[in-house]
């Protein structure tokens, strides 16, 4: 039995269209460079047209390996959508490290309280998932995507997941009462197991 939240694929592949863009102006100006020139055309006059230099051309490399990288990392997300939380029986798994690295389990024995909060960050607020606990453990004292807020919260970036910090918040809790109540009529198996 396992909880899995993912990353919202269409809010990842949006953000990746932007990449269509660079990807068209860059194989523009690497080939024919149709576009480009009536586009000079149209901002200057024609005897103050501005000539290409090497510099555009490693540029648009440079835009089209960008552009390419975001576009795919857009398809990987939609098909793909990266697991951010993982509830399982004996705690939540996340990853705490980095993109490359395993994720860190917090036992369901050290976390106190979940719930959902914001954090303030250039004038603008952001969604956490808010995890308090008895003892950081080994968990990293720099987390990836999150923040030690008070020295046992750790607030966790939710503006990329499927559903809100709330609707978070409360499907961990289900699990977590679930869990719960597995381990208790296991216990209370065992008990009569022993009895009889």
């Amino acid at each position: 039995m396992t909880l899995v939240l993912k990353r919202s694929a269409l809010r990842m592949w949006l953000l990746a269209l932007g990449g269509i863009p660079l990807l068209v102006m860059s194989i523009d100006v690497l080939t024919n460079r149709t576009i480009t020139n009536r586009l000079r055309e149209m901002l200057f006059e024609p005897e103050a047209t501005q000539l290409y230099e090497p510099r555009d051309v490693i540029y648009a490399w440079g835009m089209l390996i960008f552009g390419g990288l975001l576009v795919l990392w857009g398809l990987k997300e939609l098909f793909y959508p990266t697991k951010v939380v993982e509830c399982r029986a004996d705690g939540i798994a996340i990853r705490l490290r980095g993109p490359l690295r395993g994720p860190d389990l917090i036992p369901w024995e050290l976390i106190s309280d979940i719930g959902p909060g914001e954090i303030k960050d250039e004038e603008e607020k952001l969604p956490l998932l808010q995890i308090e606990v008895f003892s950081r453990g080994d968990l990293p004292s720099h987390p990836w995507g999150a923040r030690w807020l008070k020295p046992n919260l750790l607030g966790i970036l939710t503006q990329d997941w499927t559903g809100s910090p709330e609707e978070i918040t409360k499907k961990i809790t289900e699990f977590a009462v679930e869990v719960a109540r597995d381990e208790r009529r296991l216990r209370t198996k065992r008990l009569w197991e022993t009895e009889s």
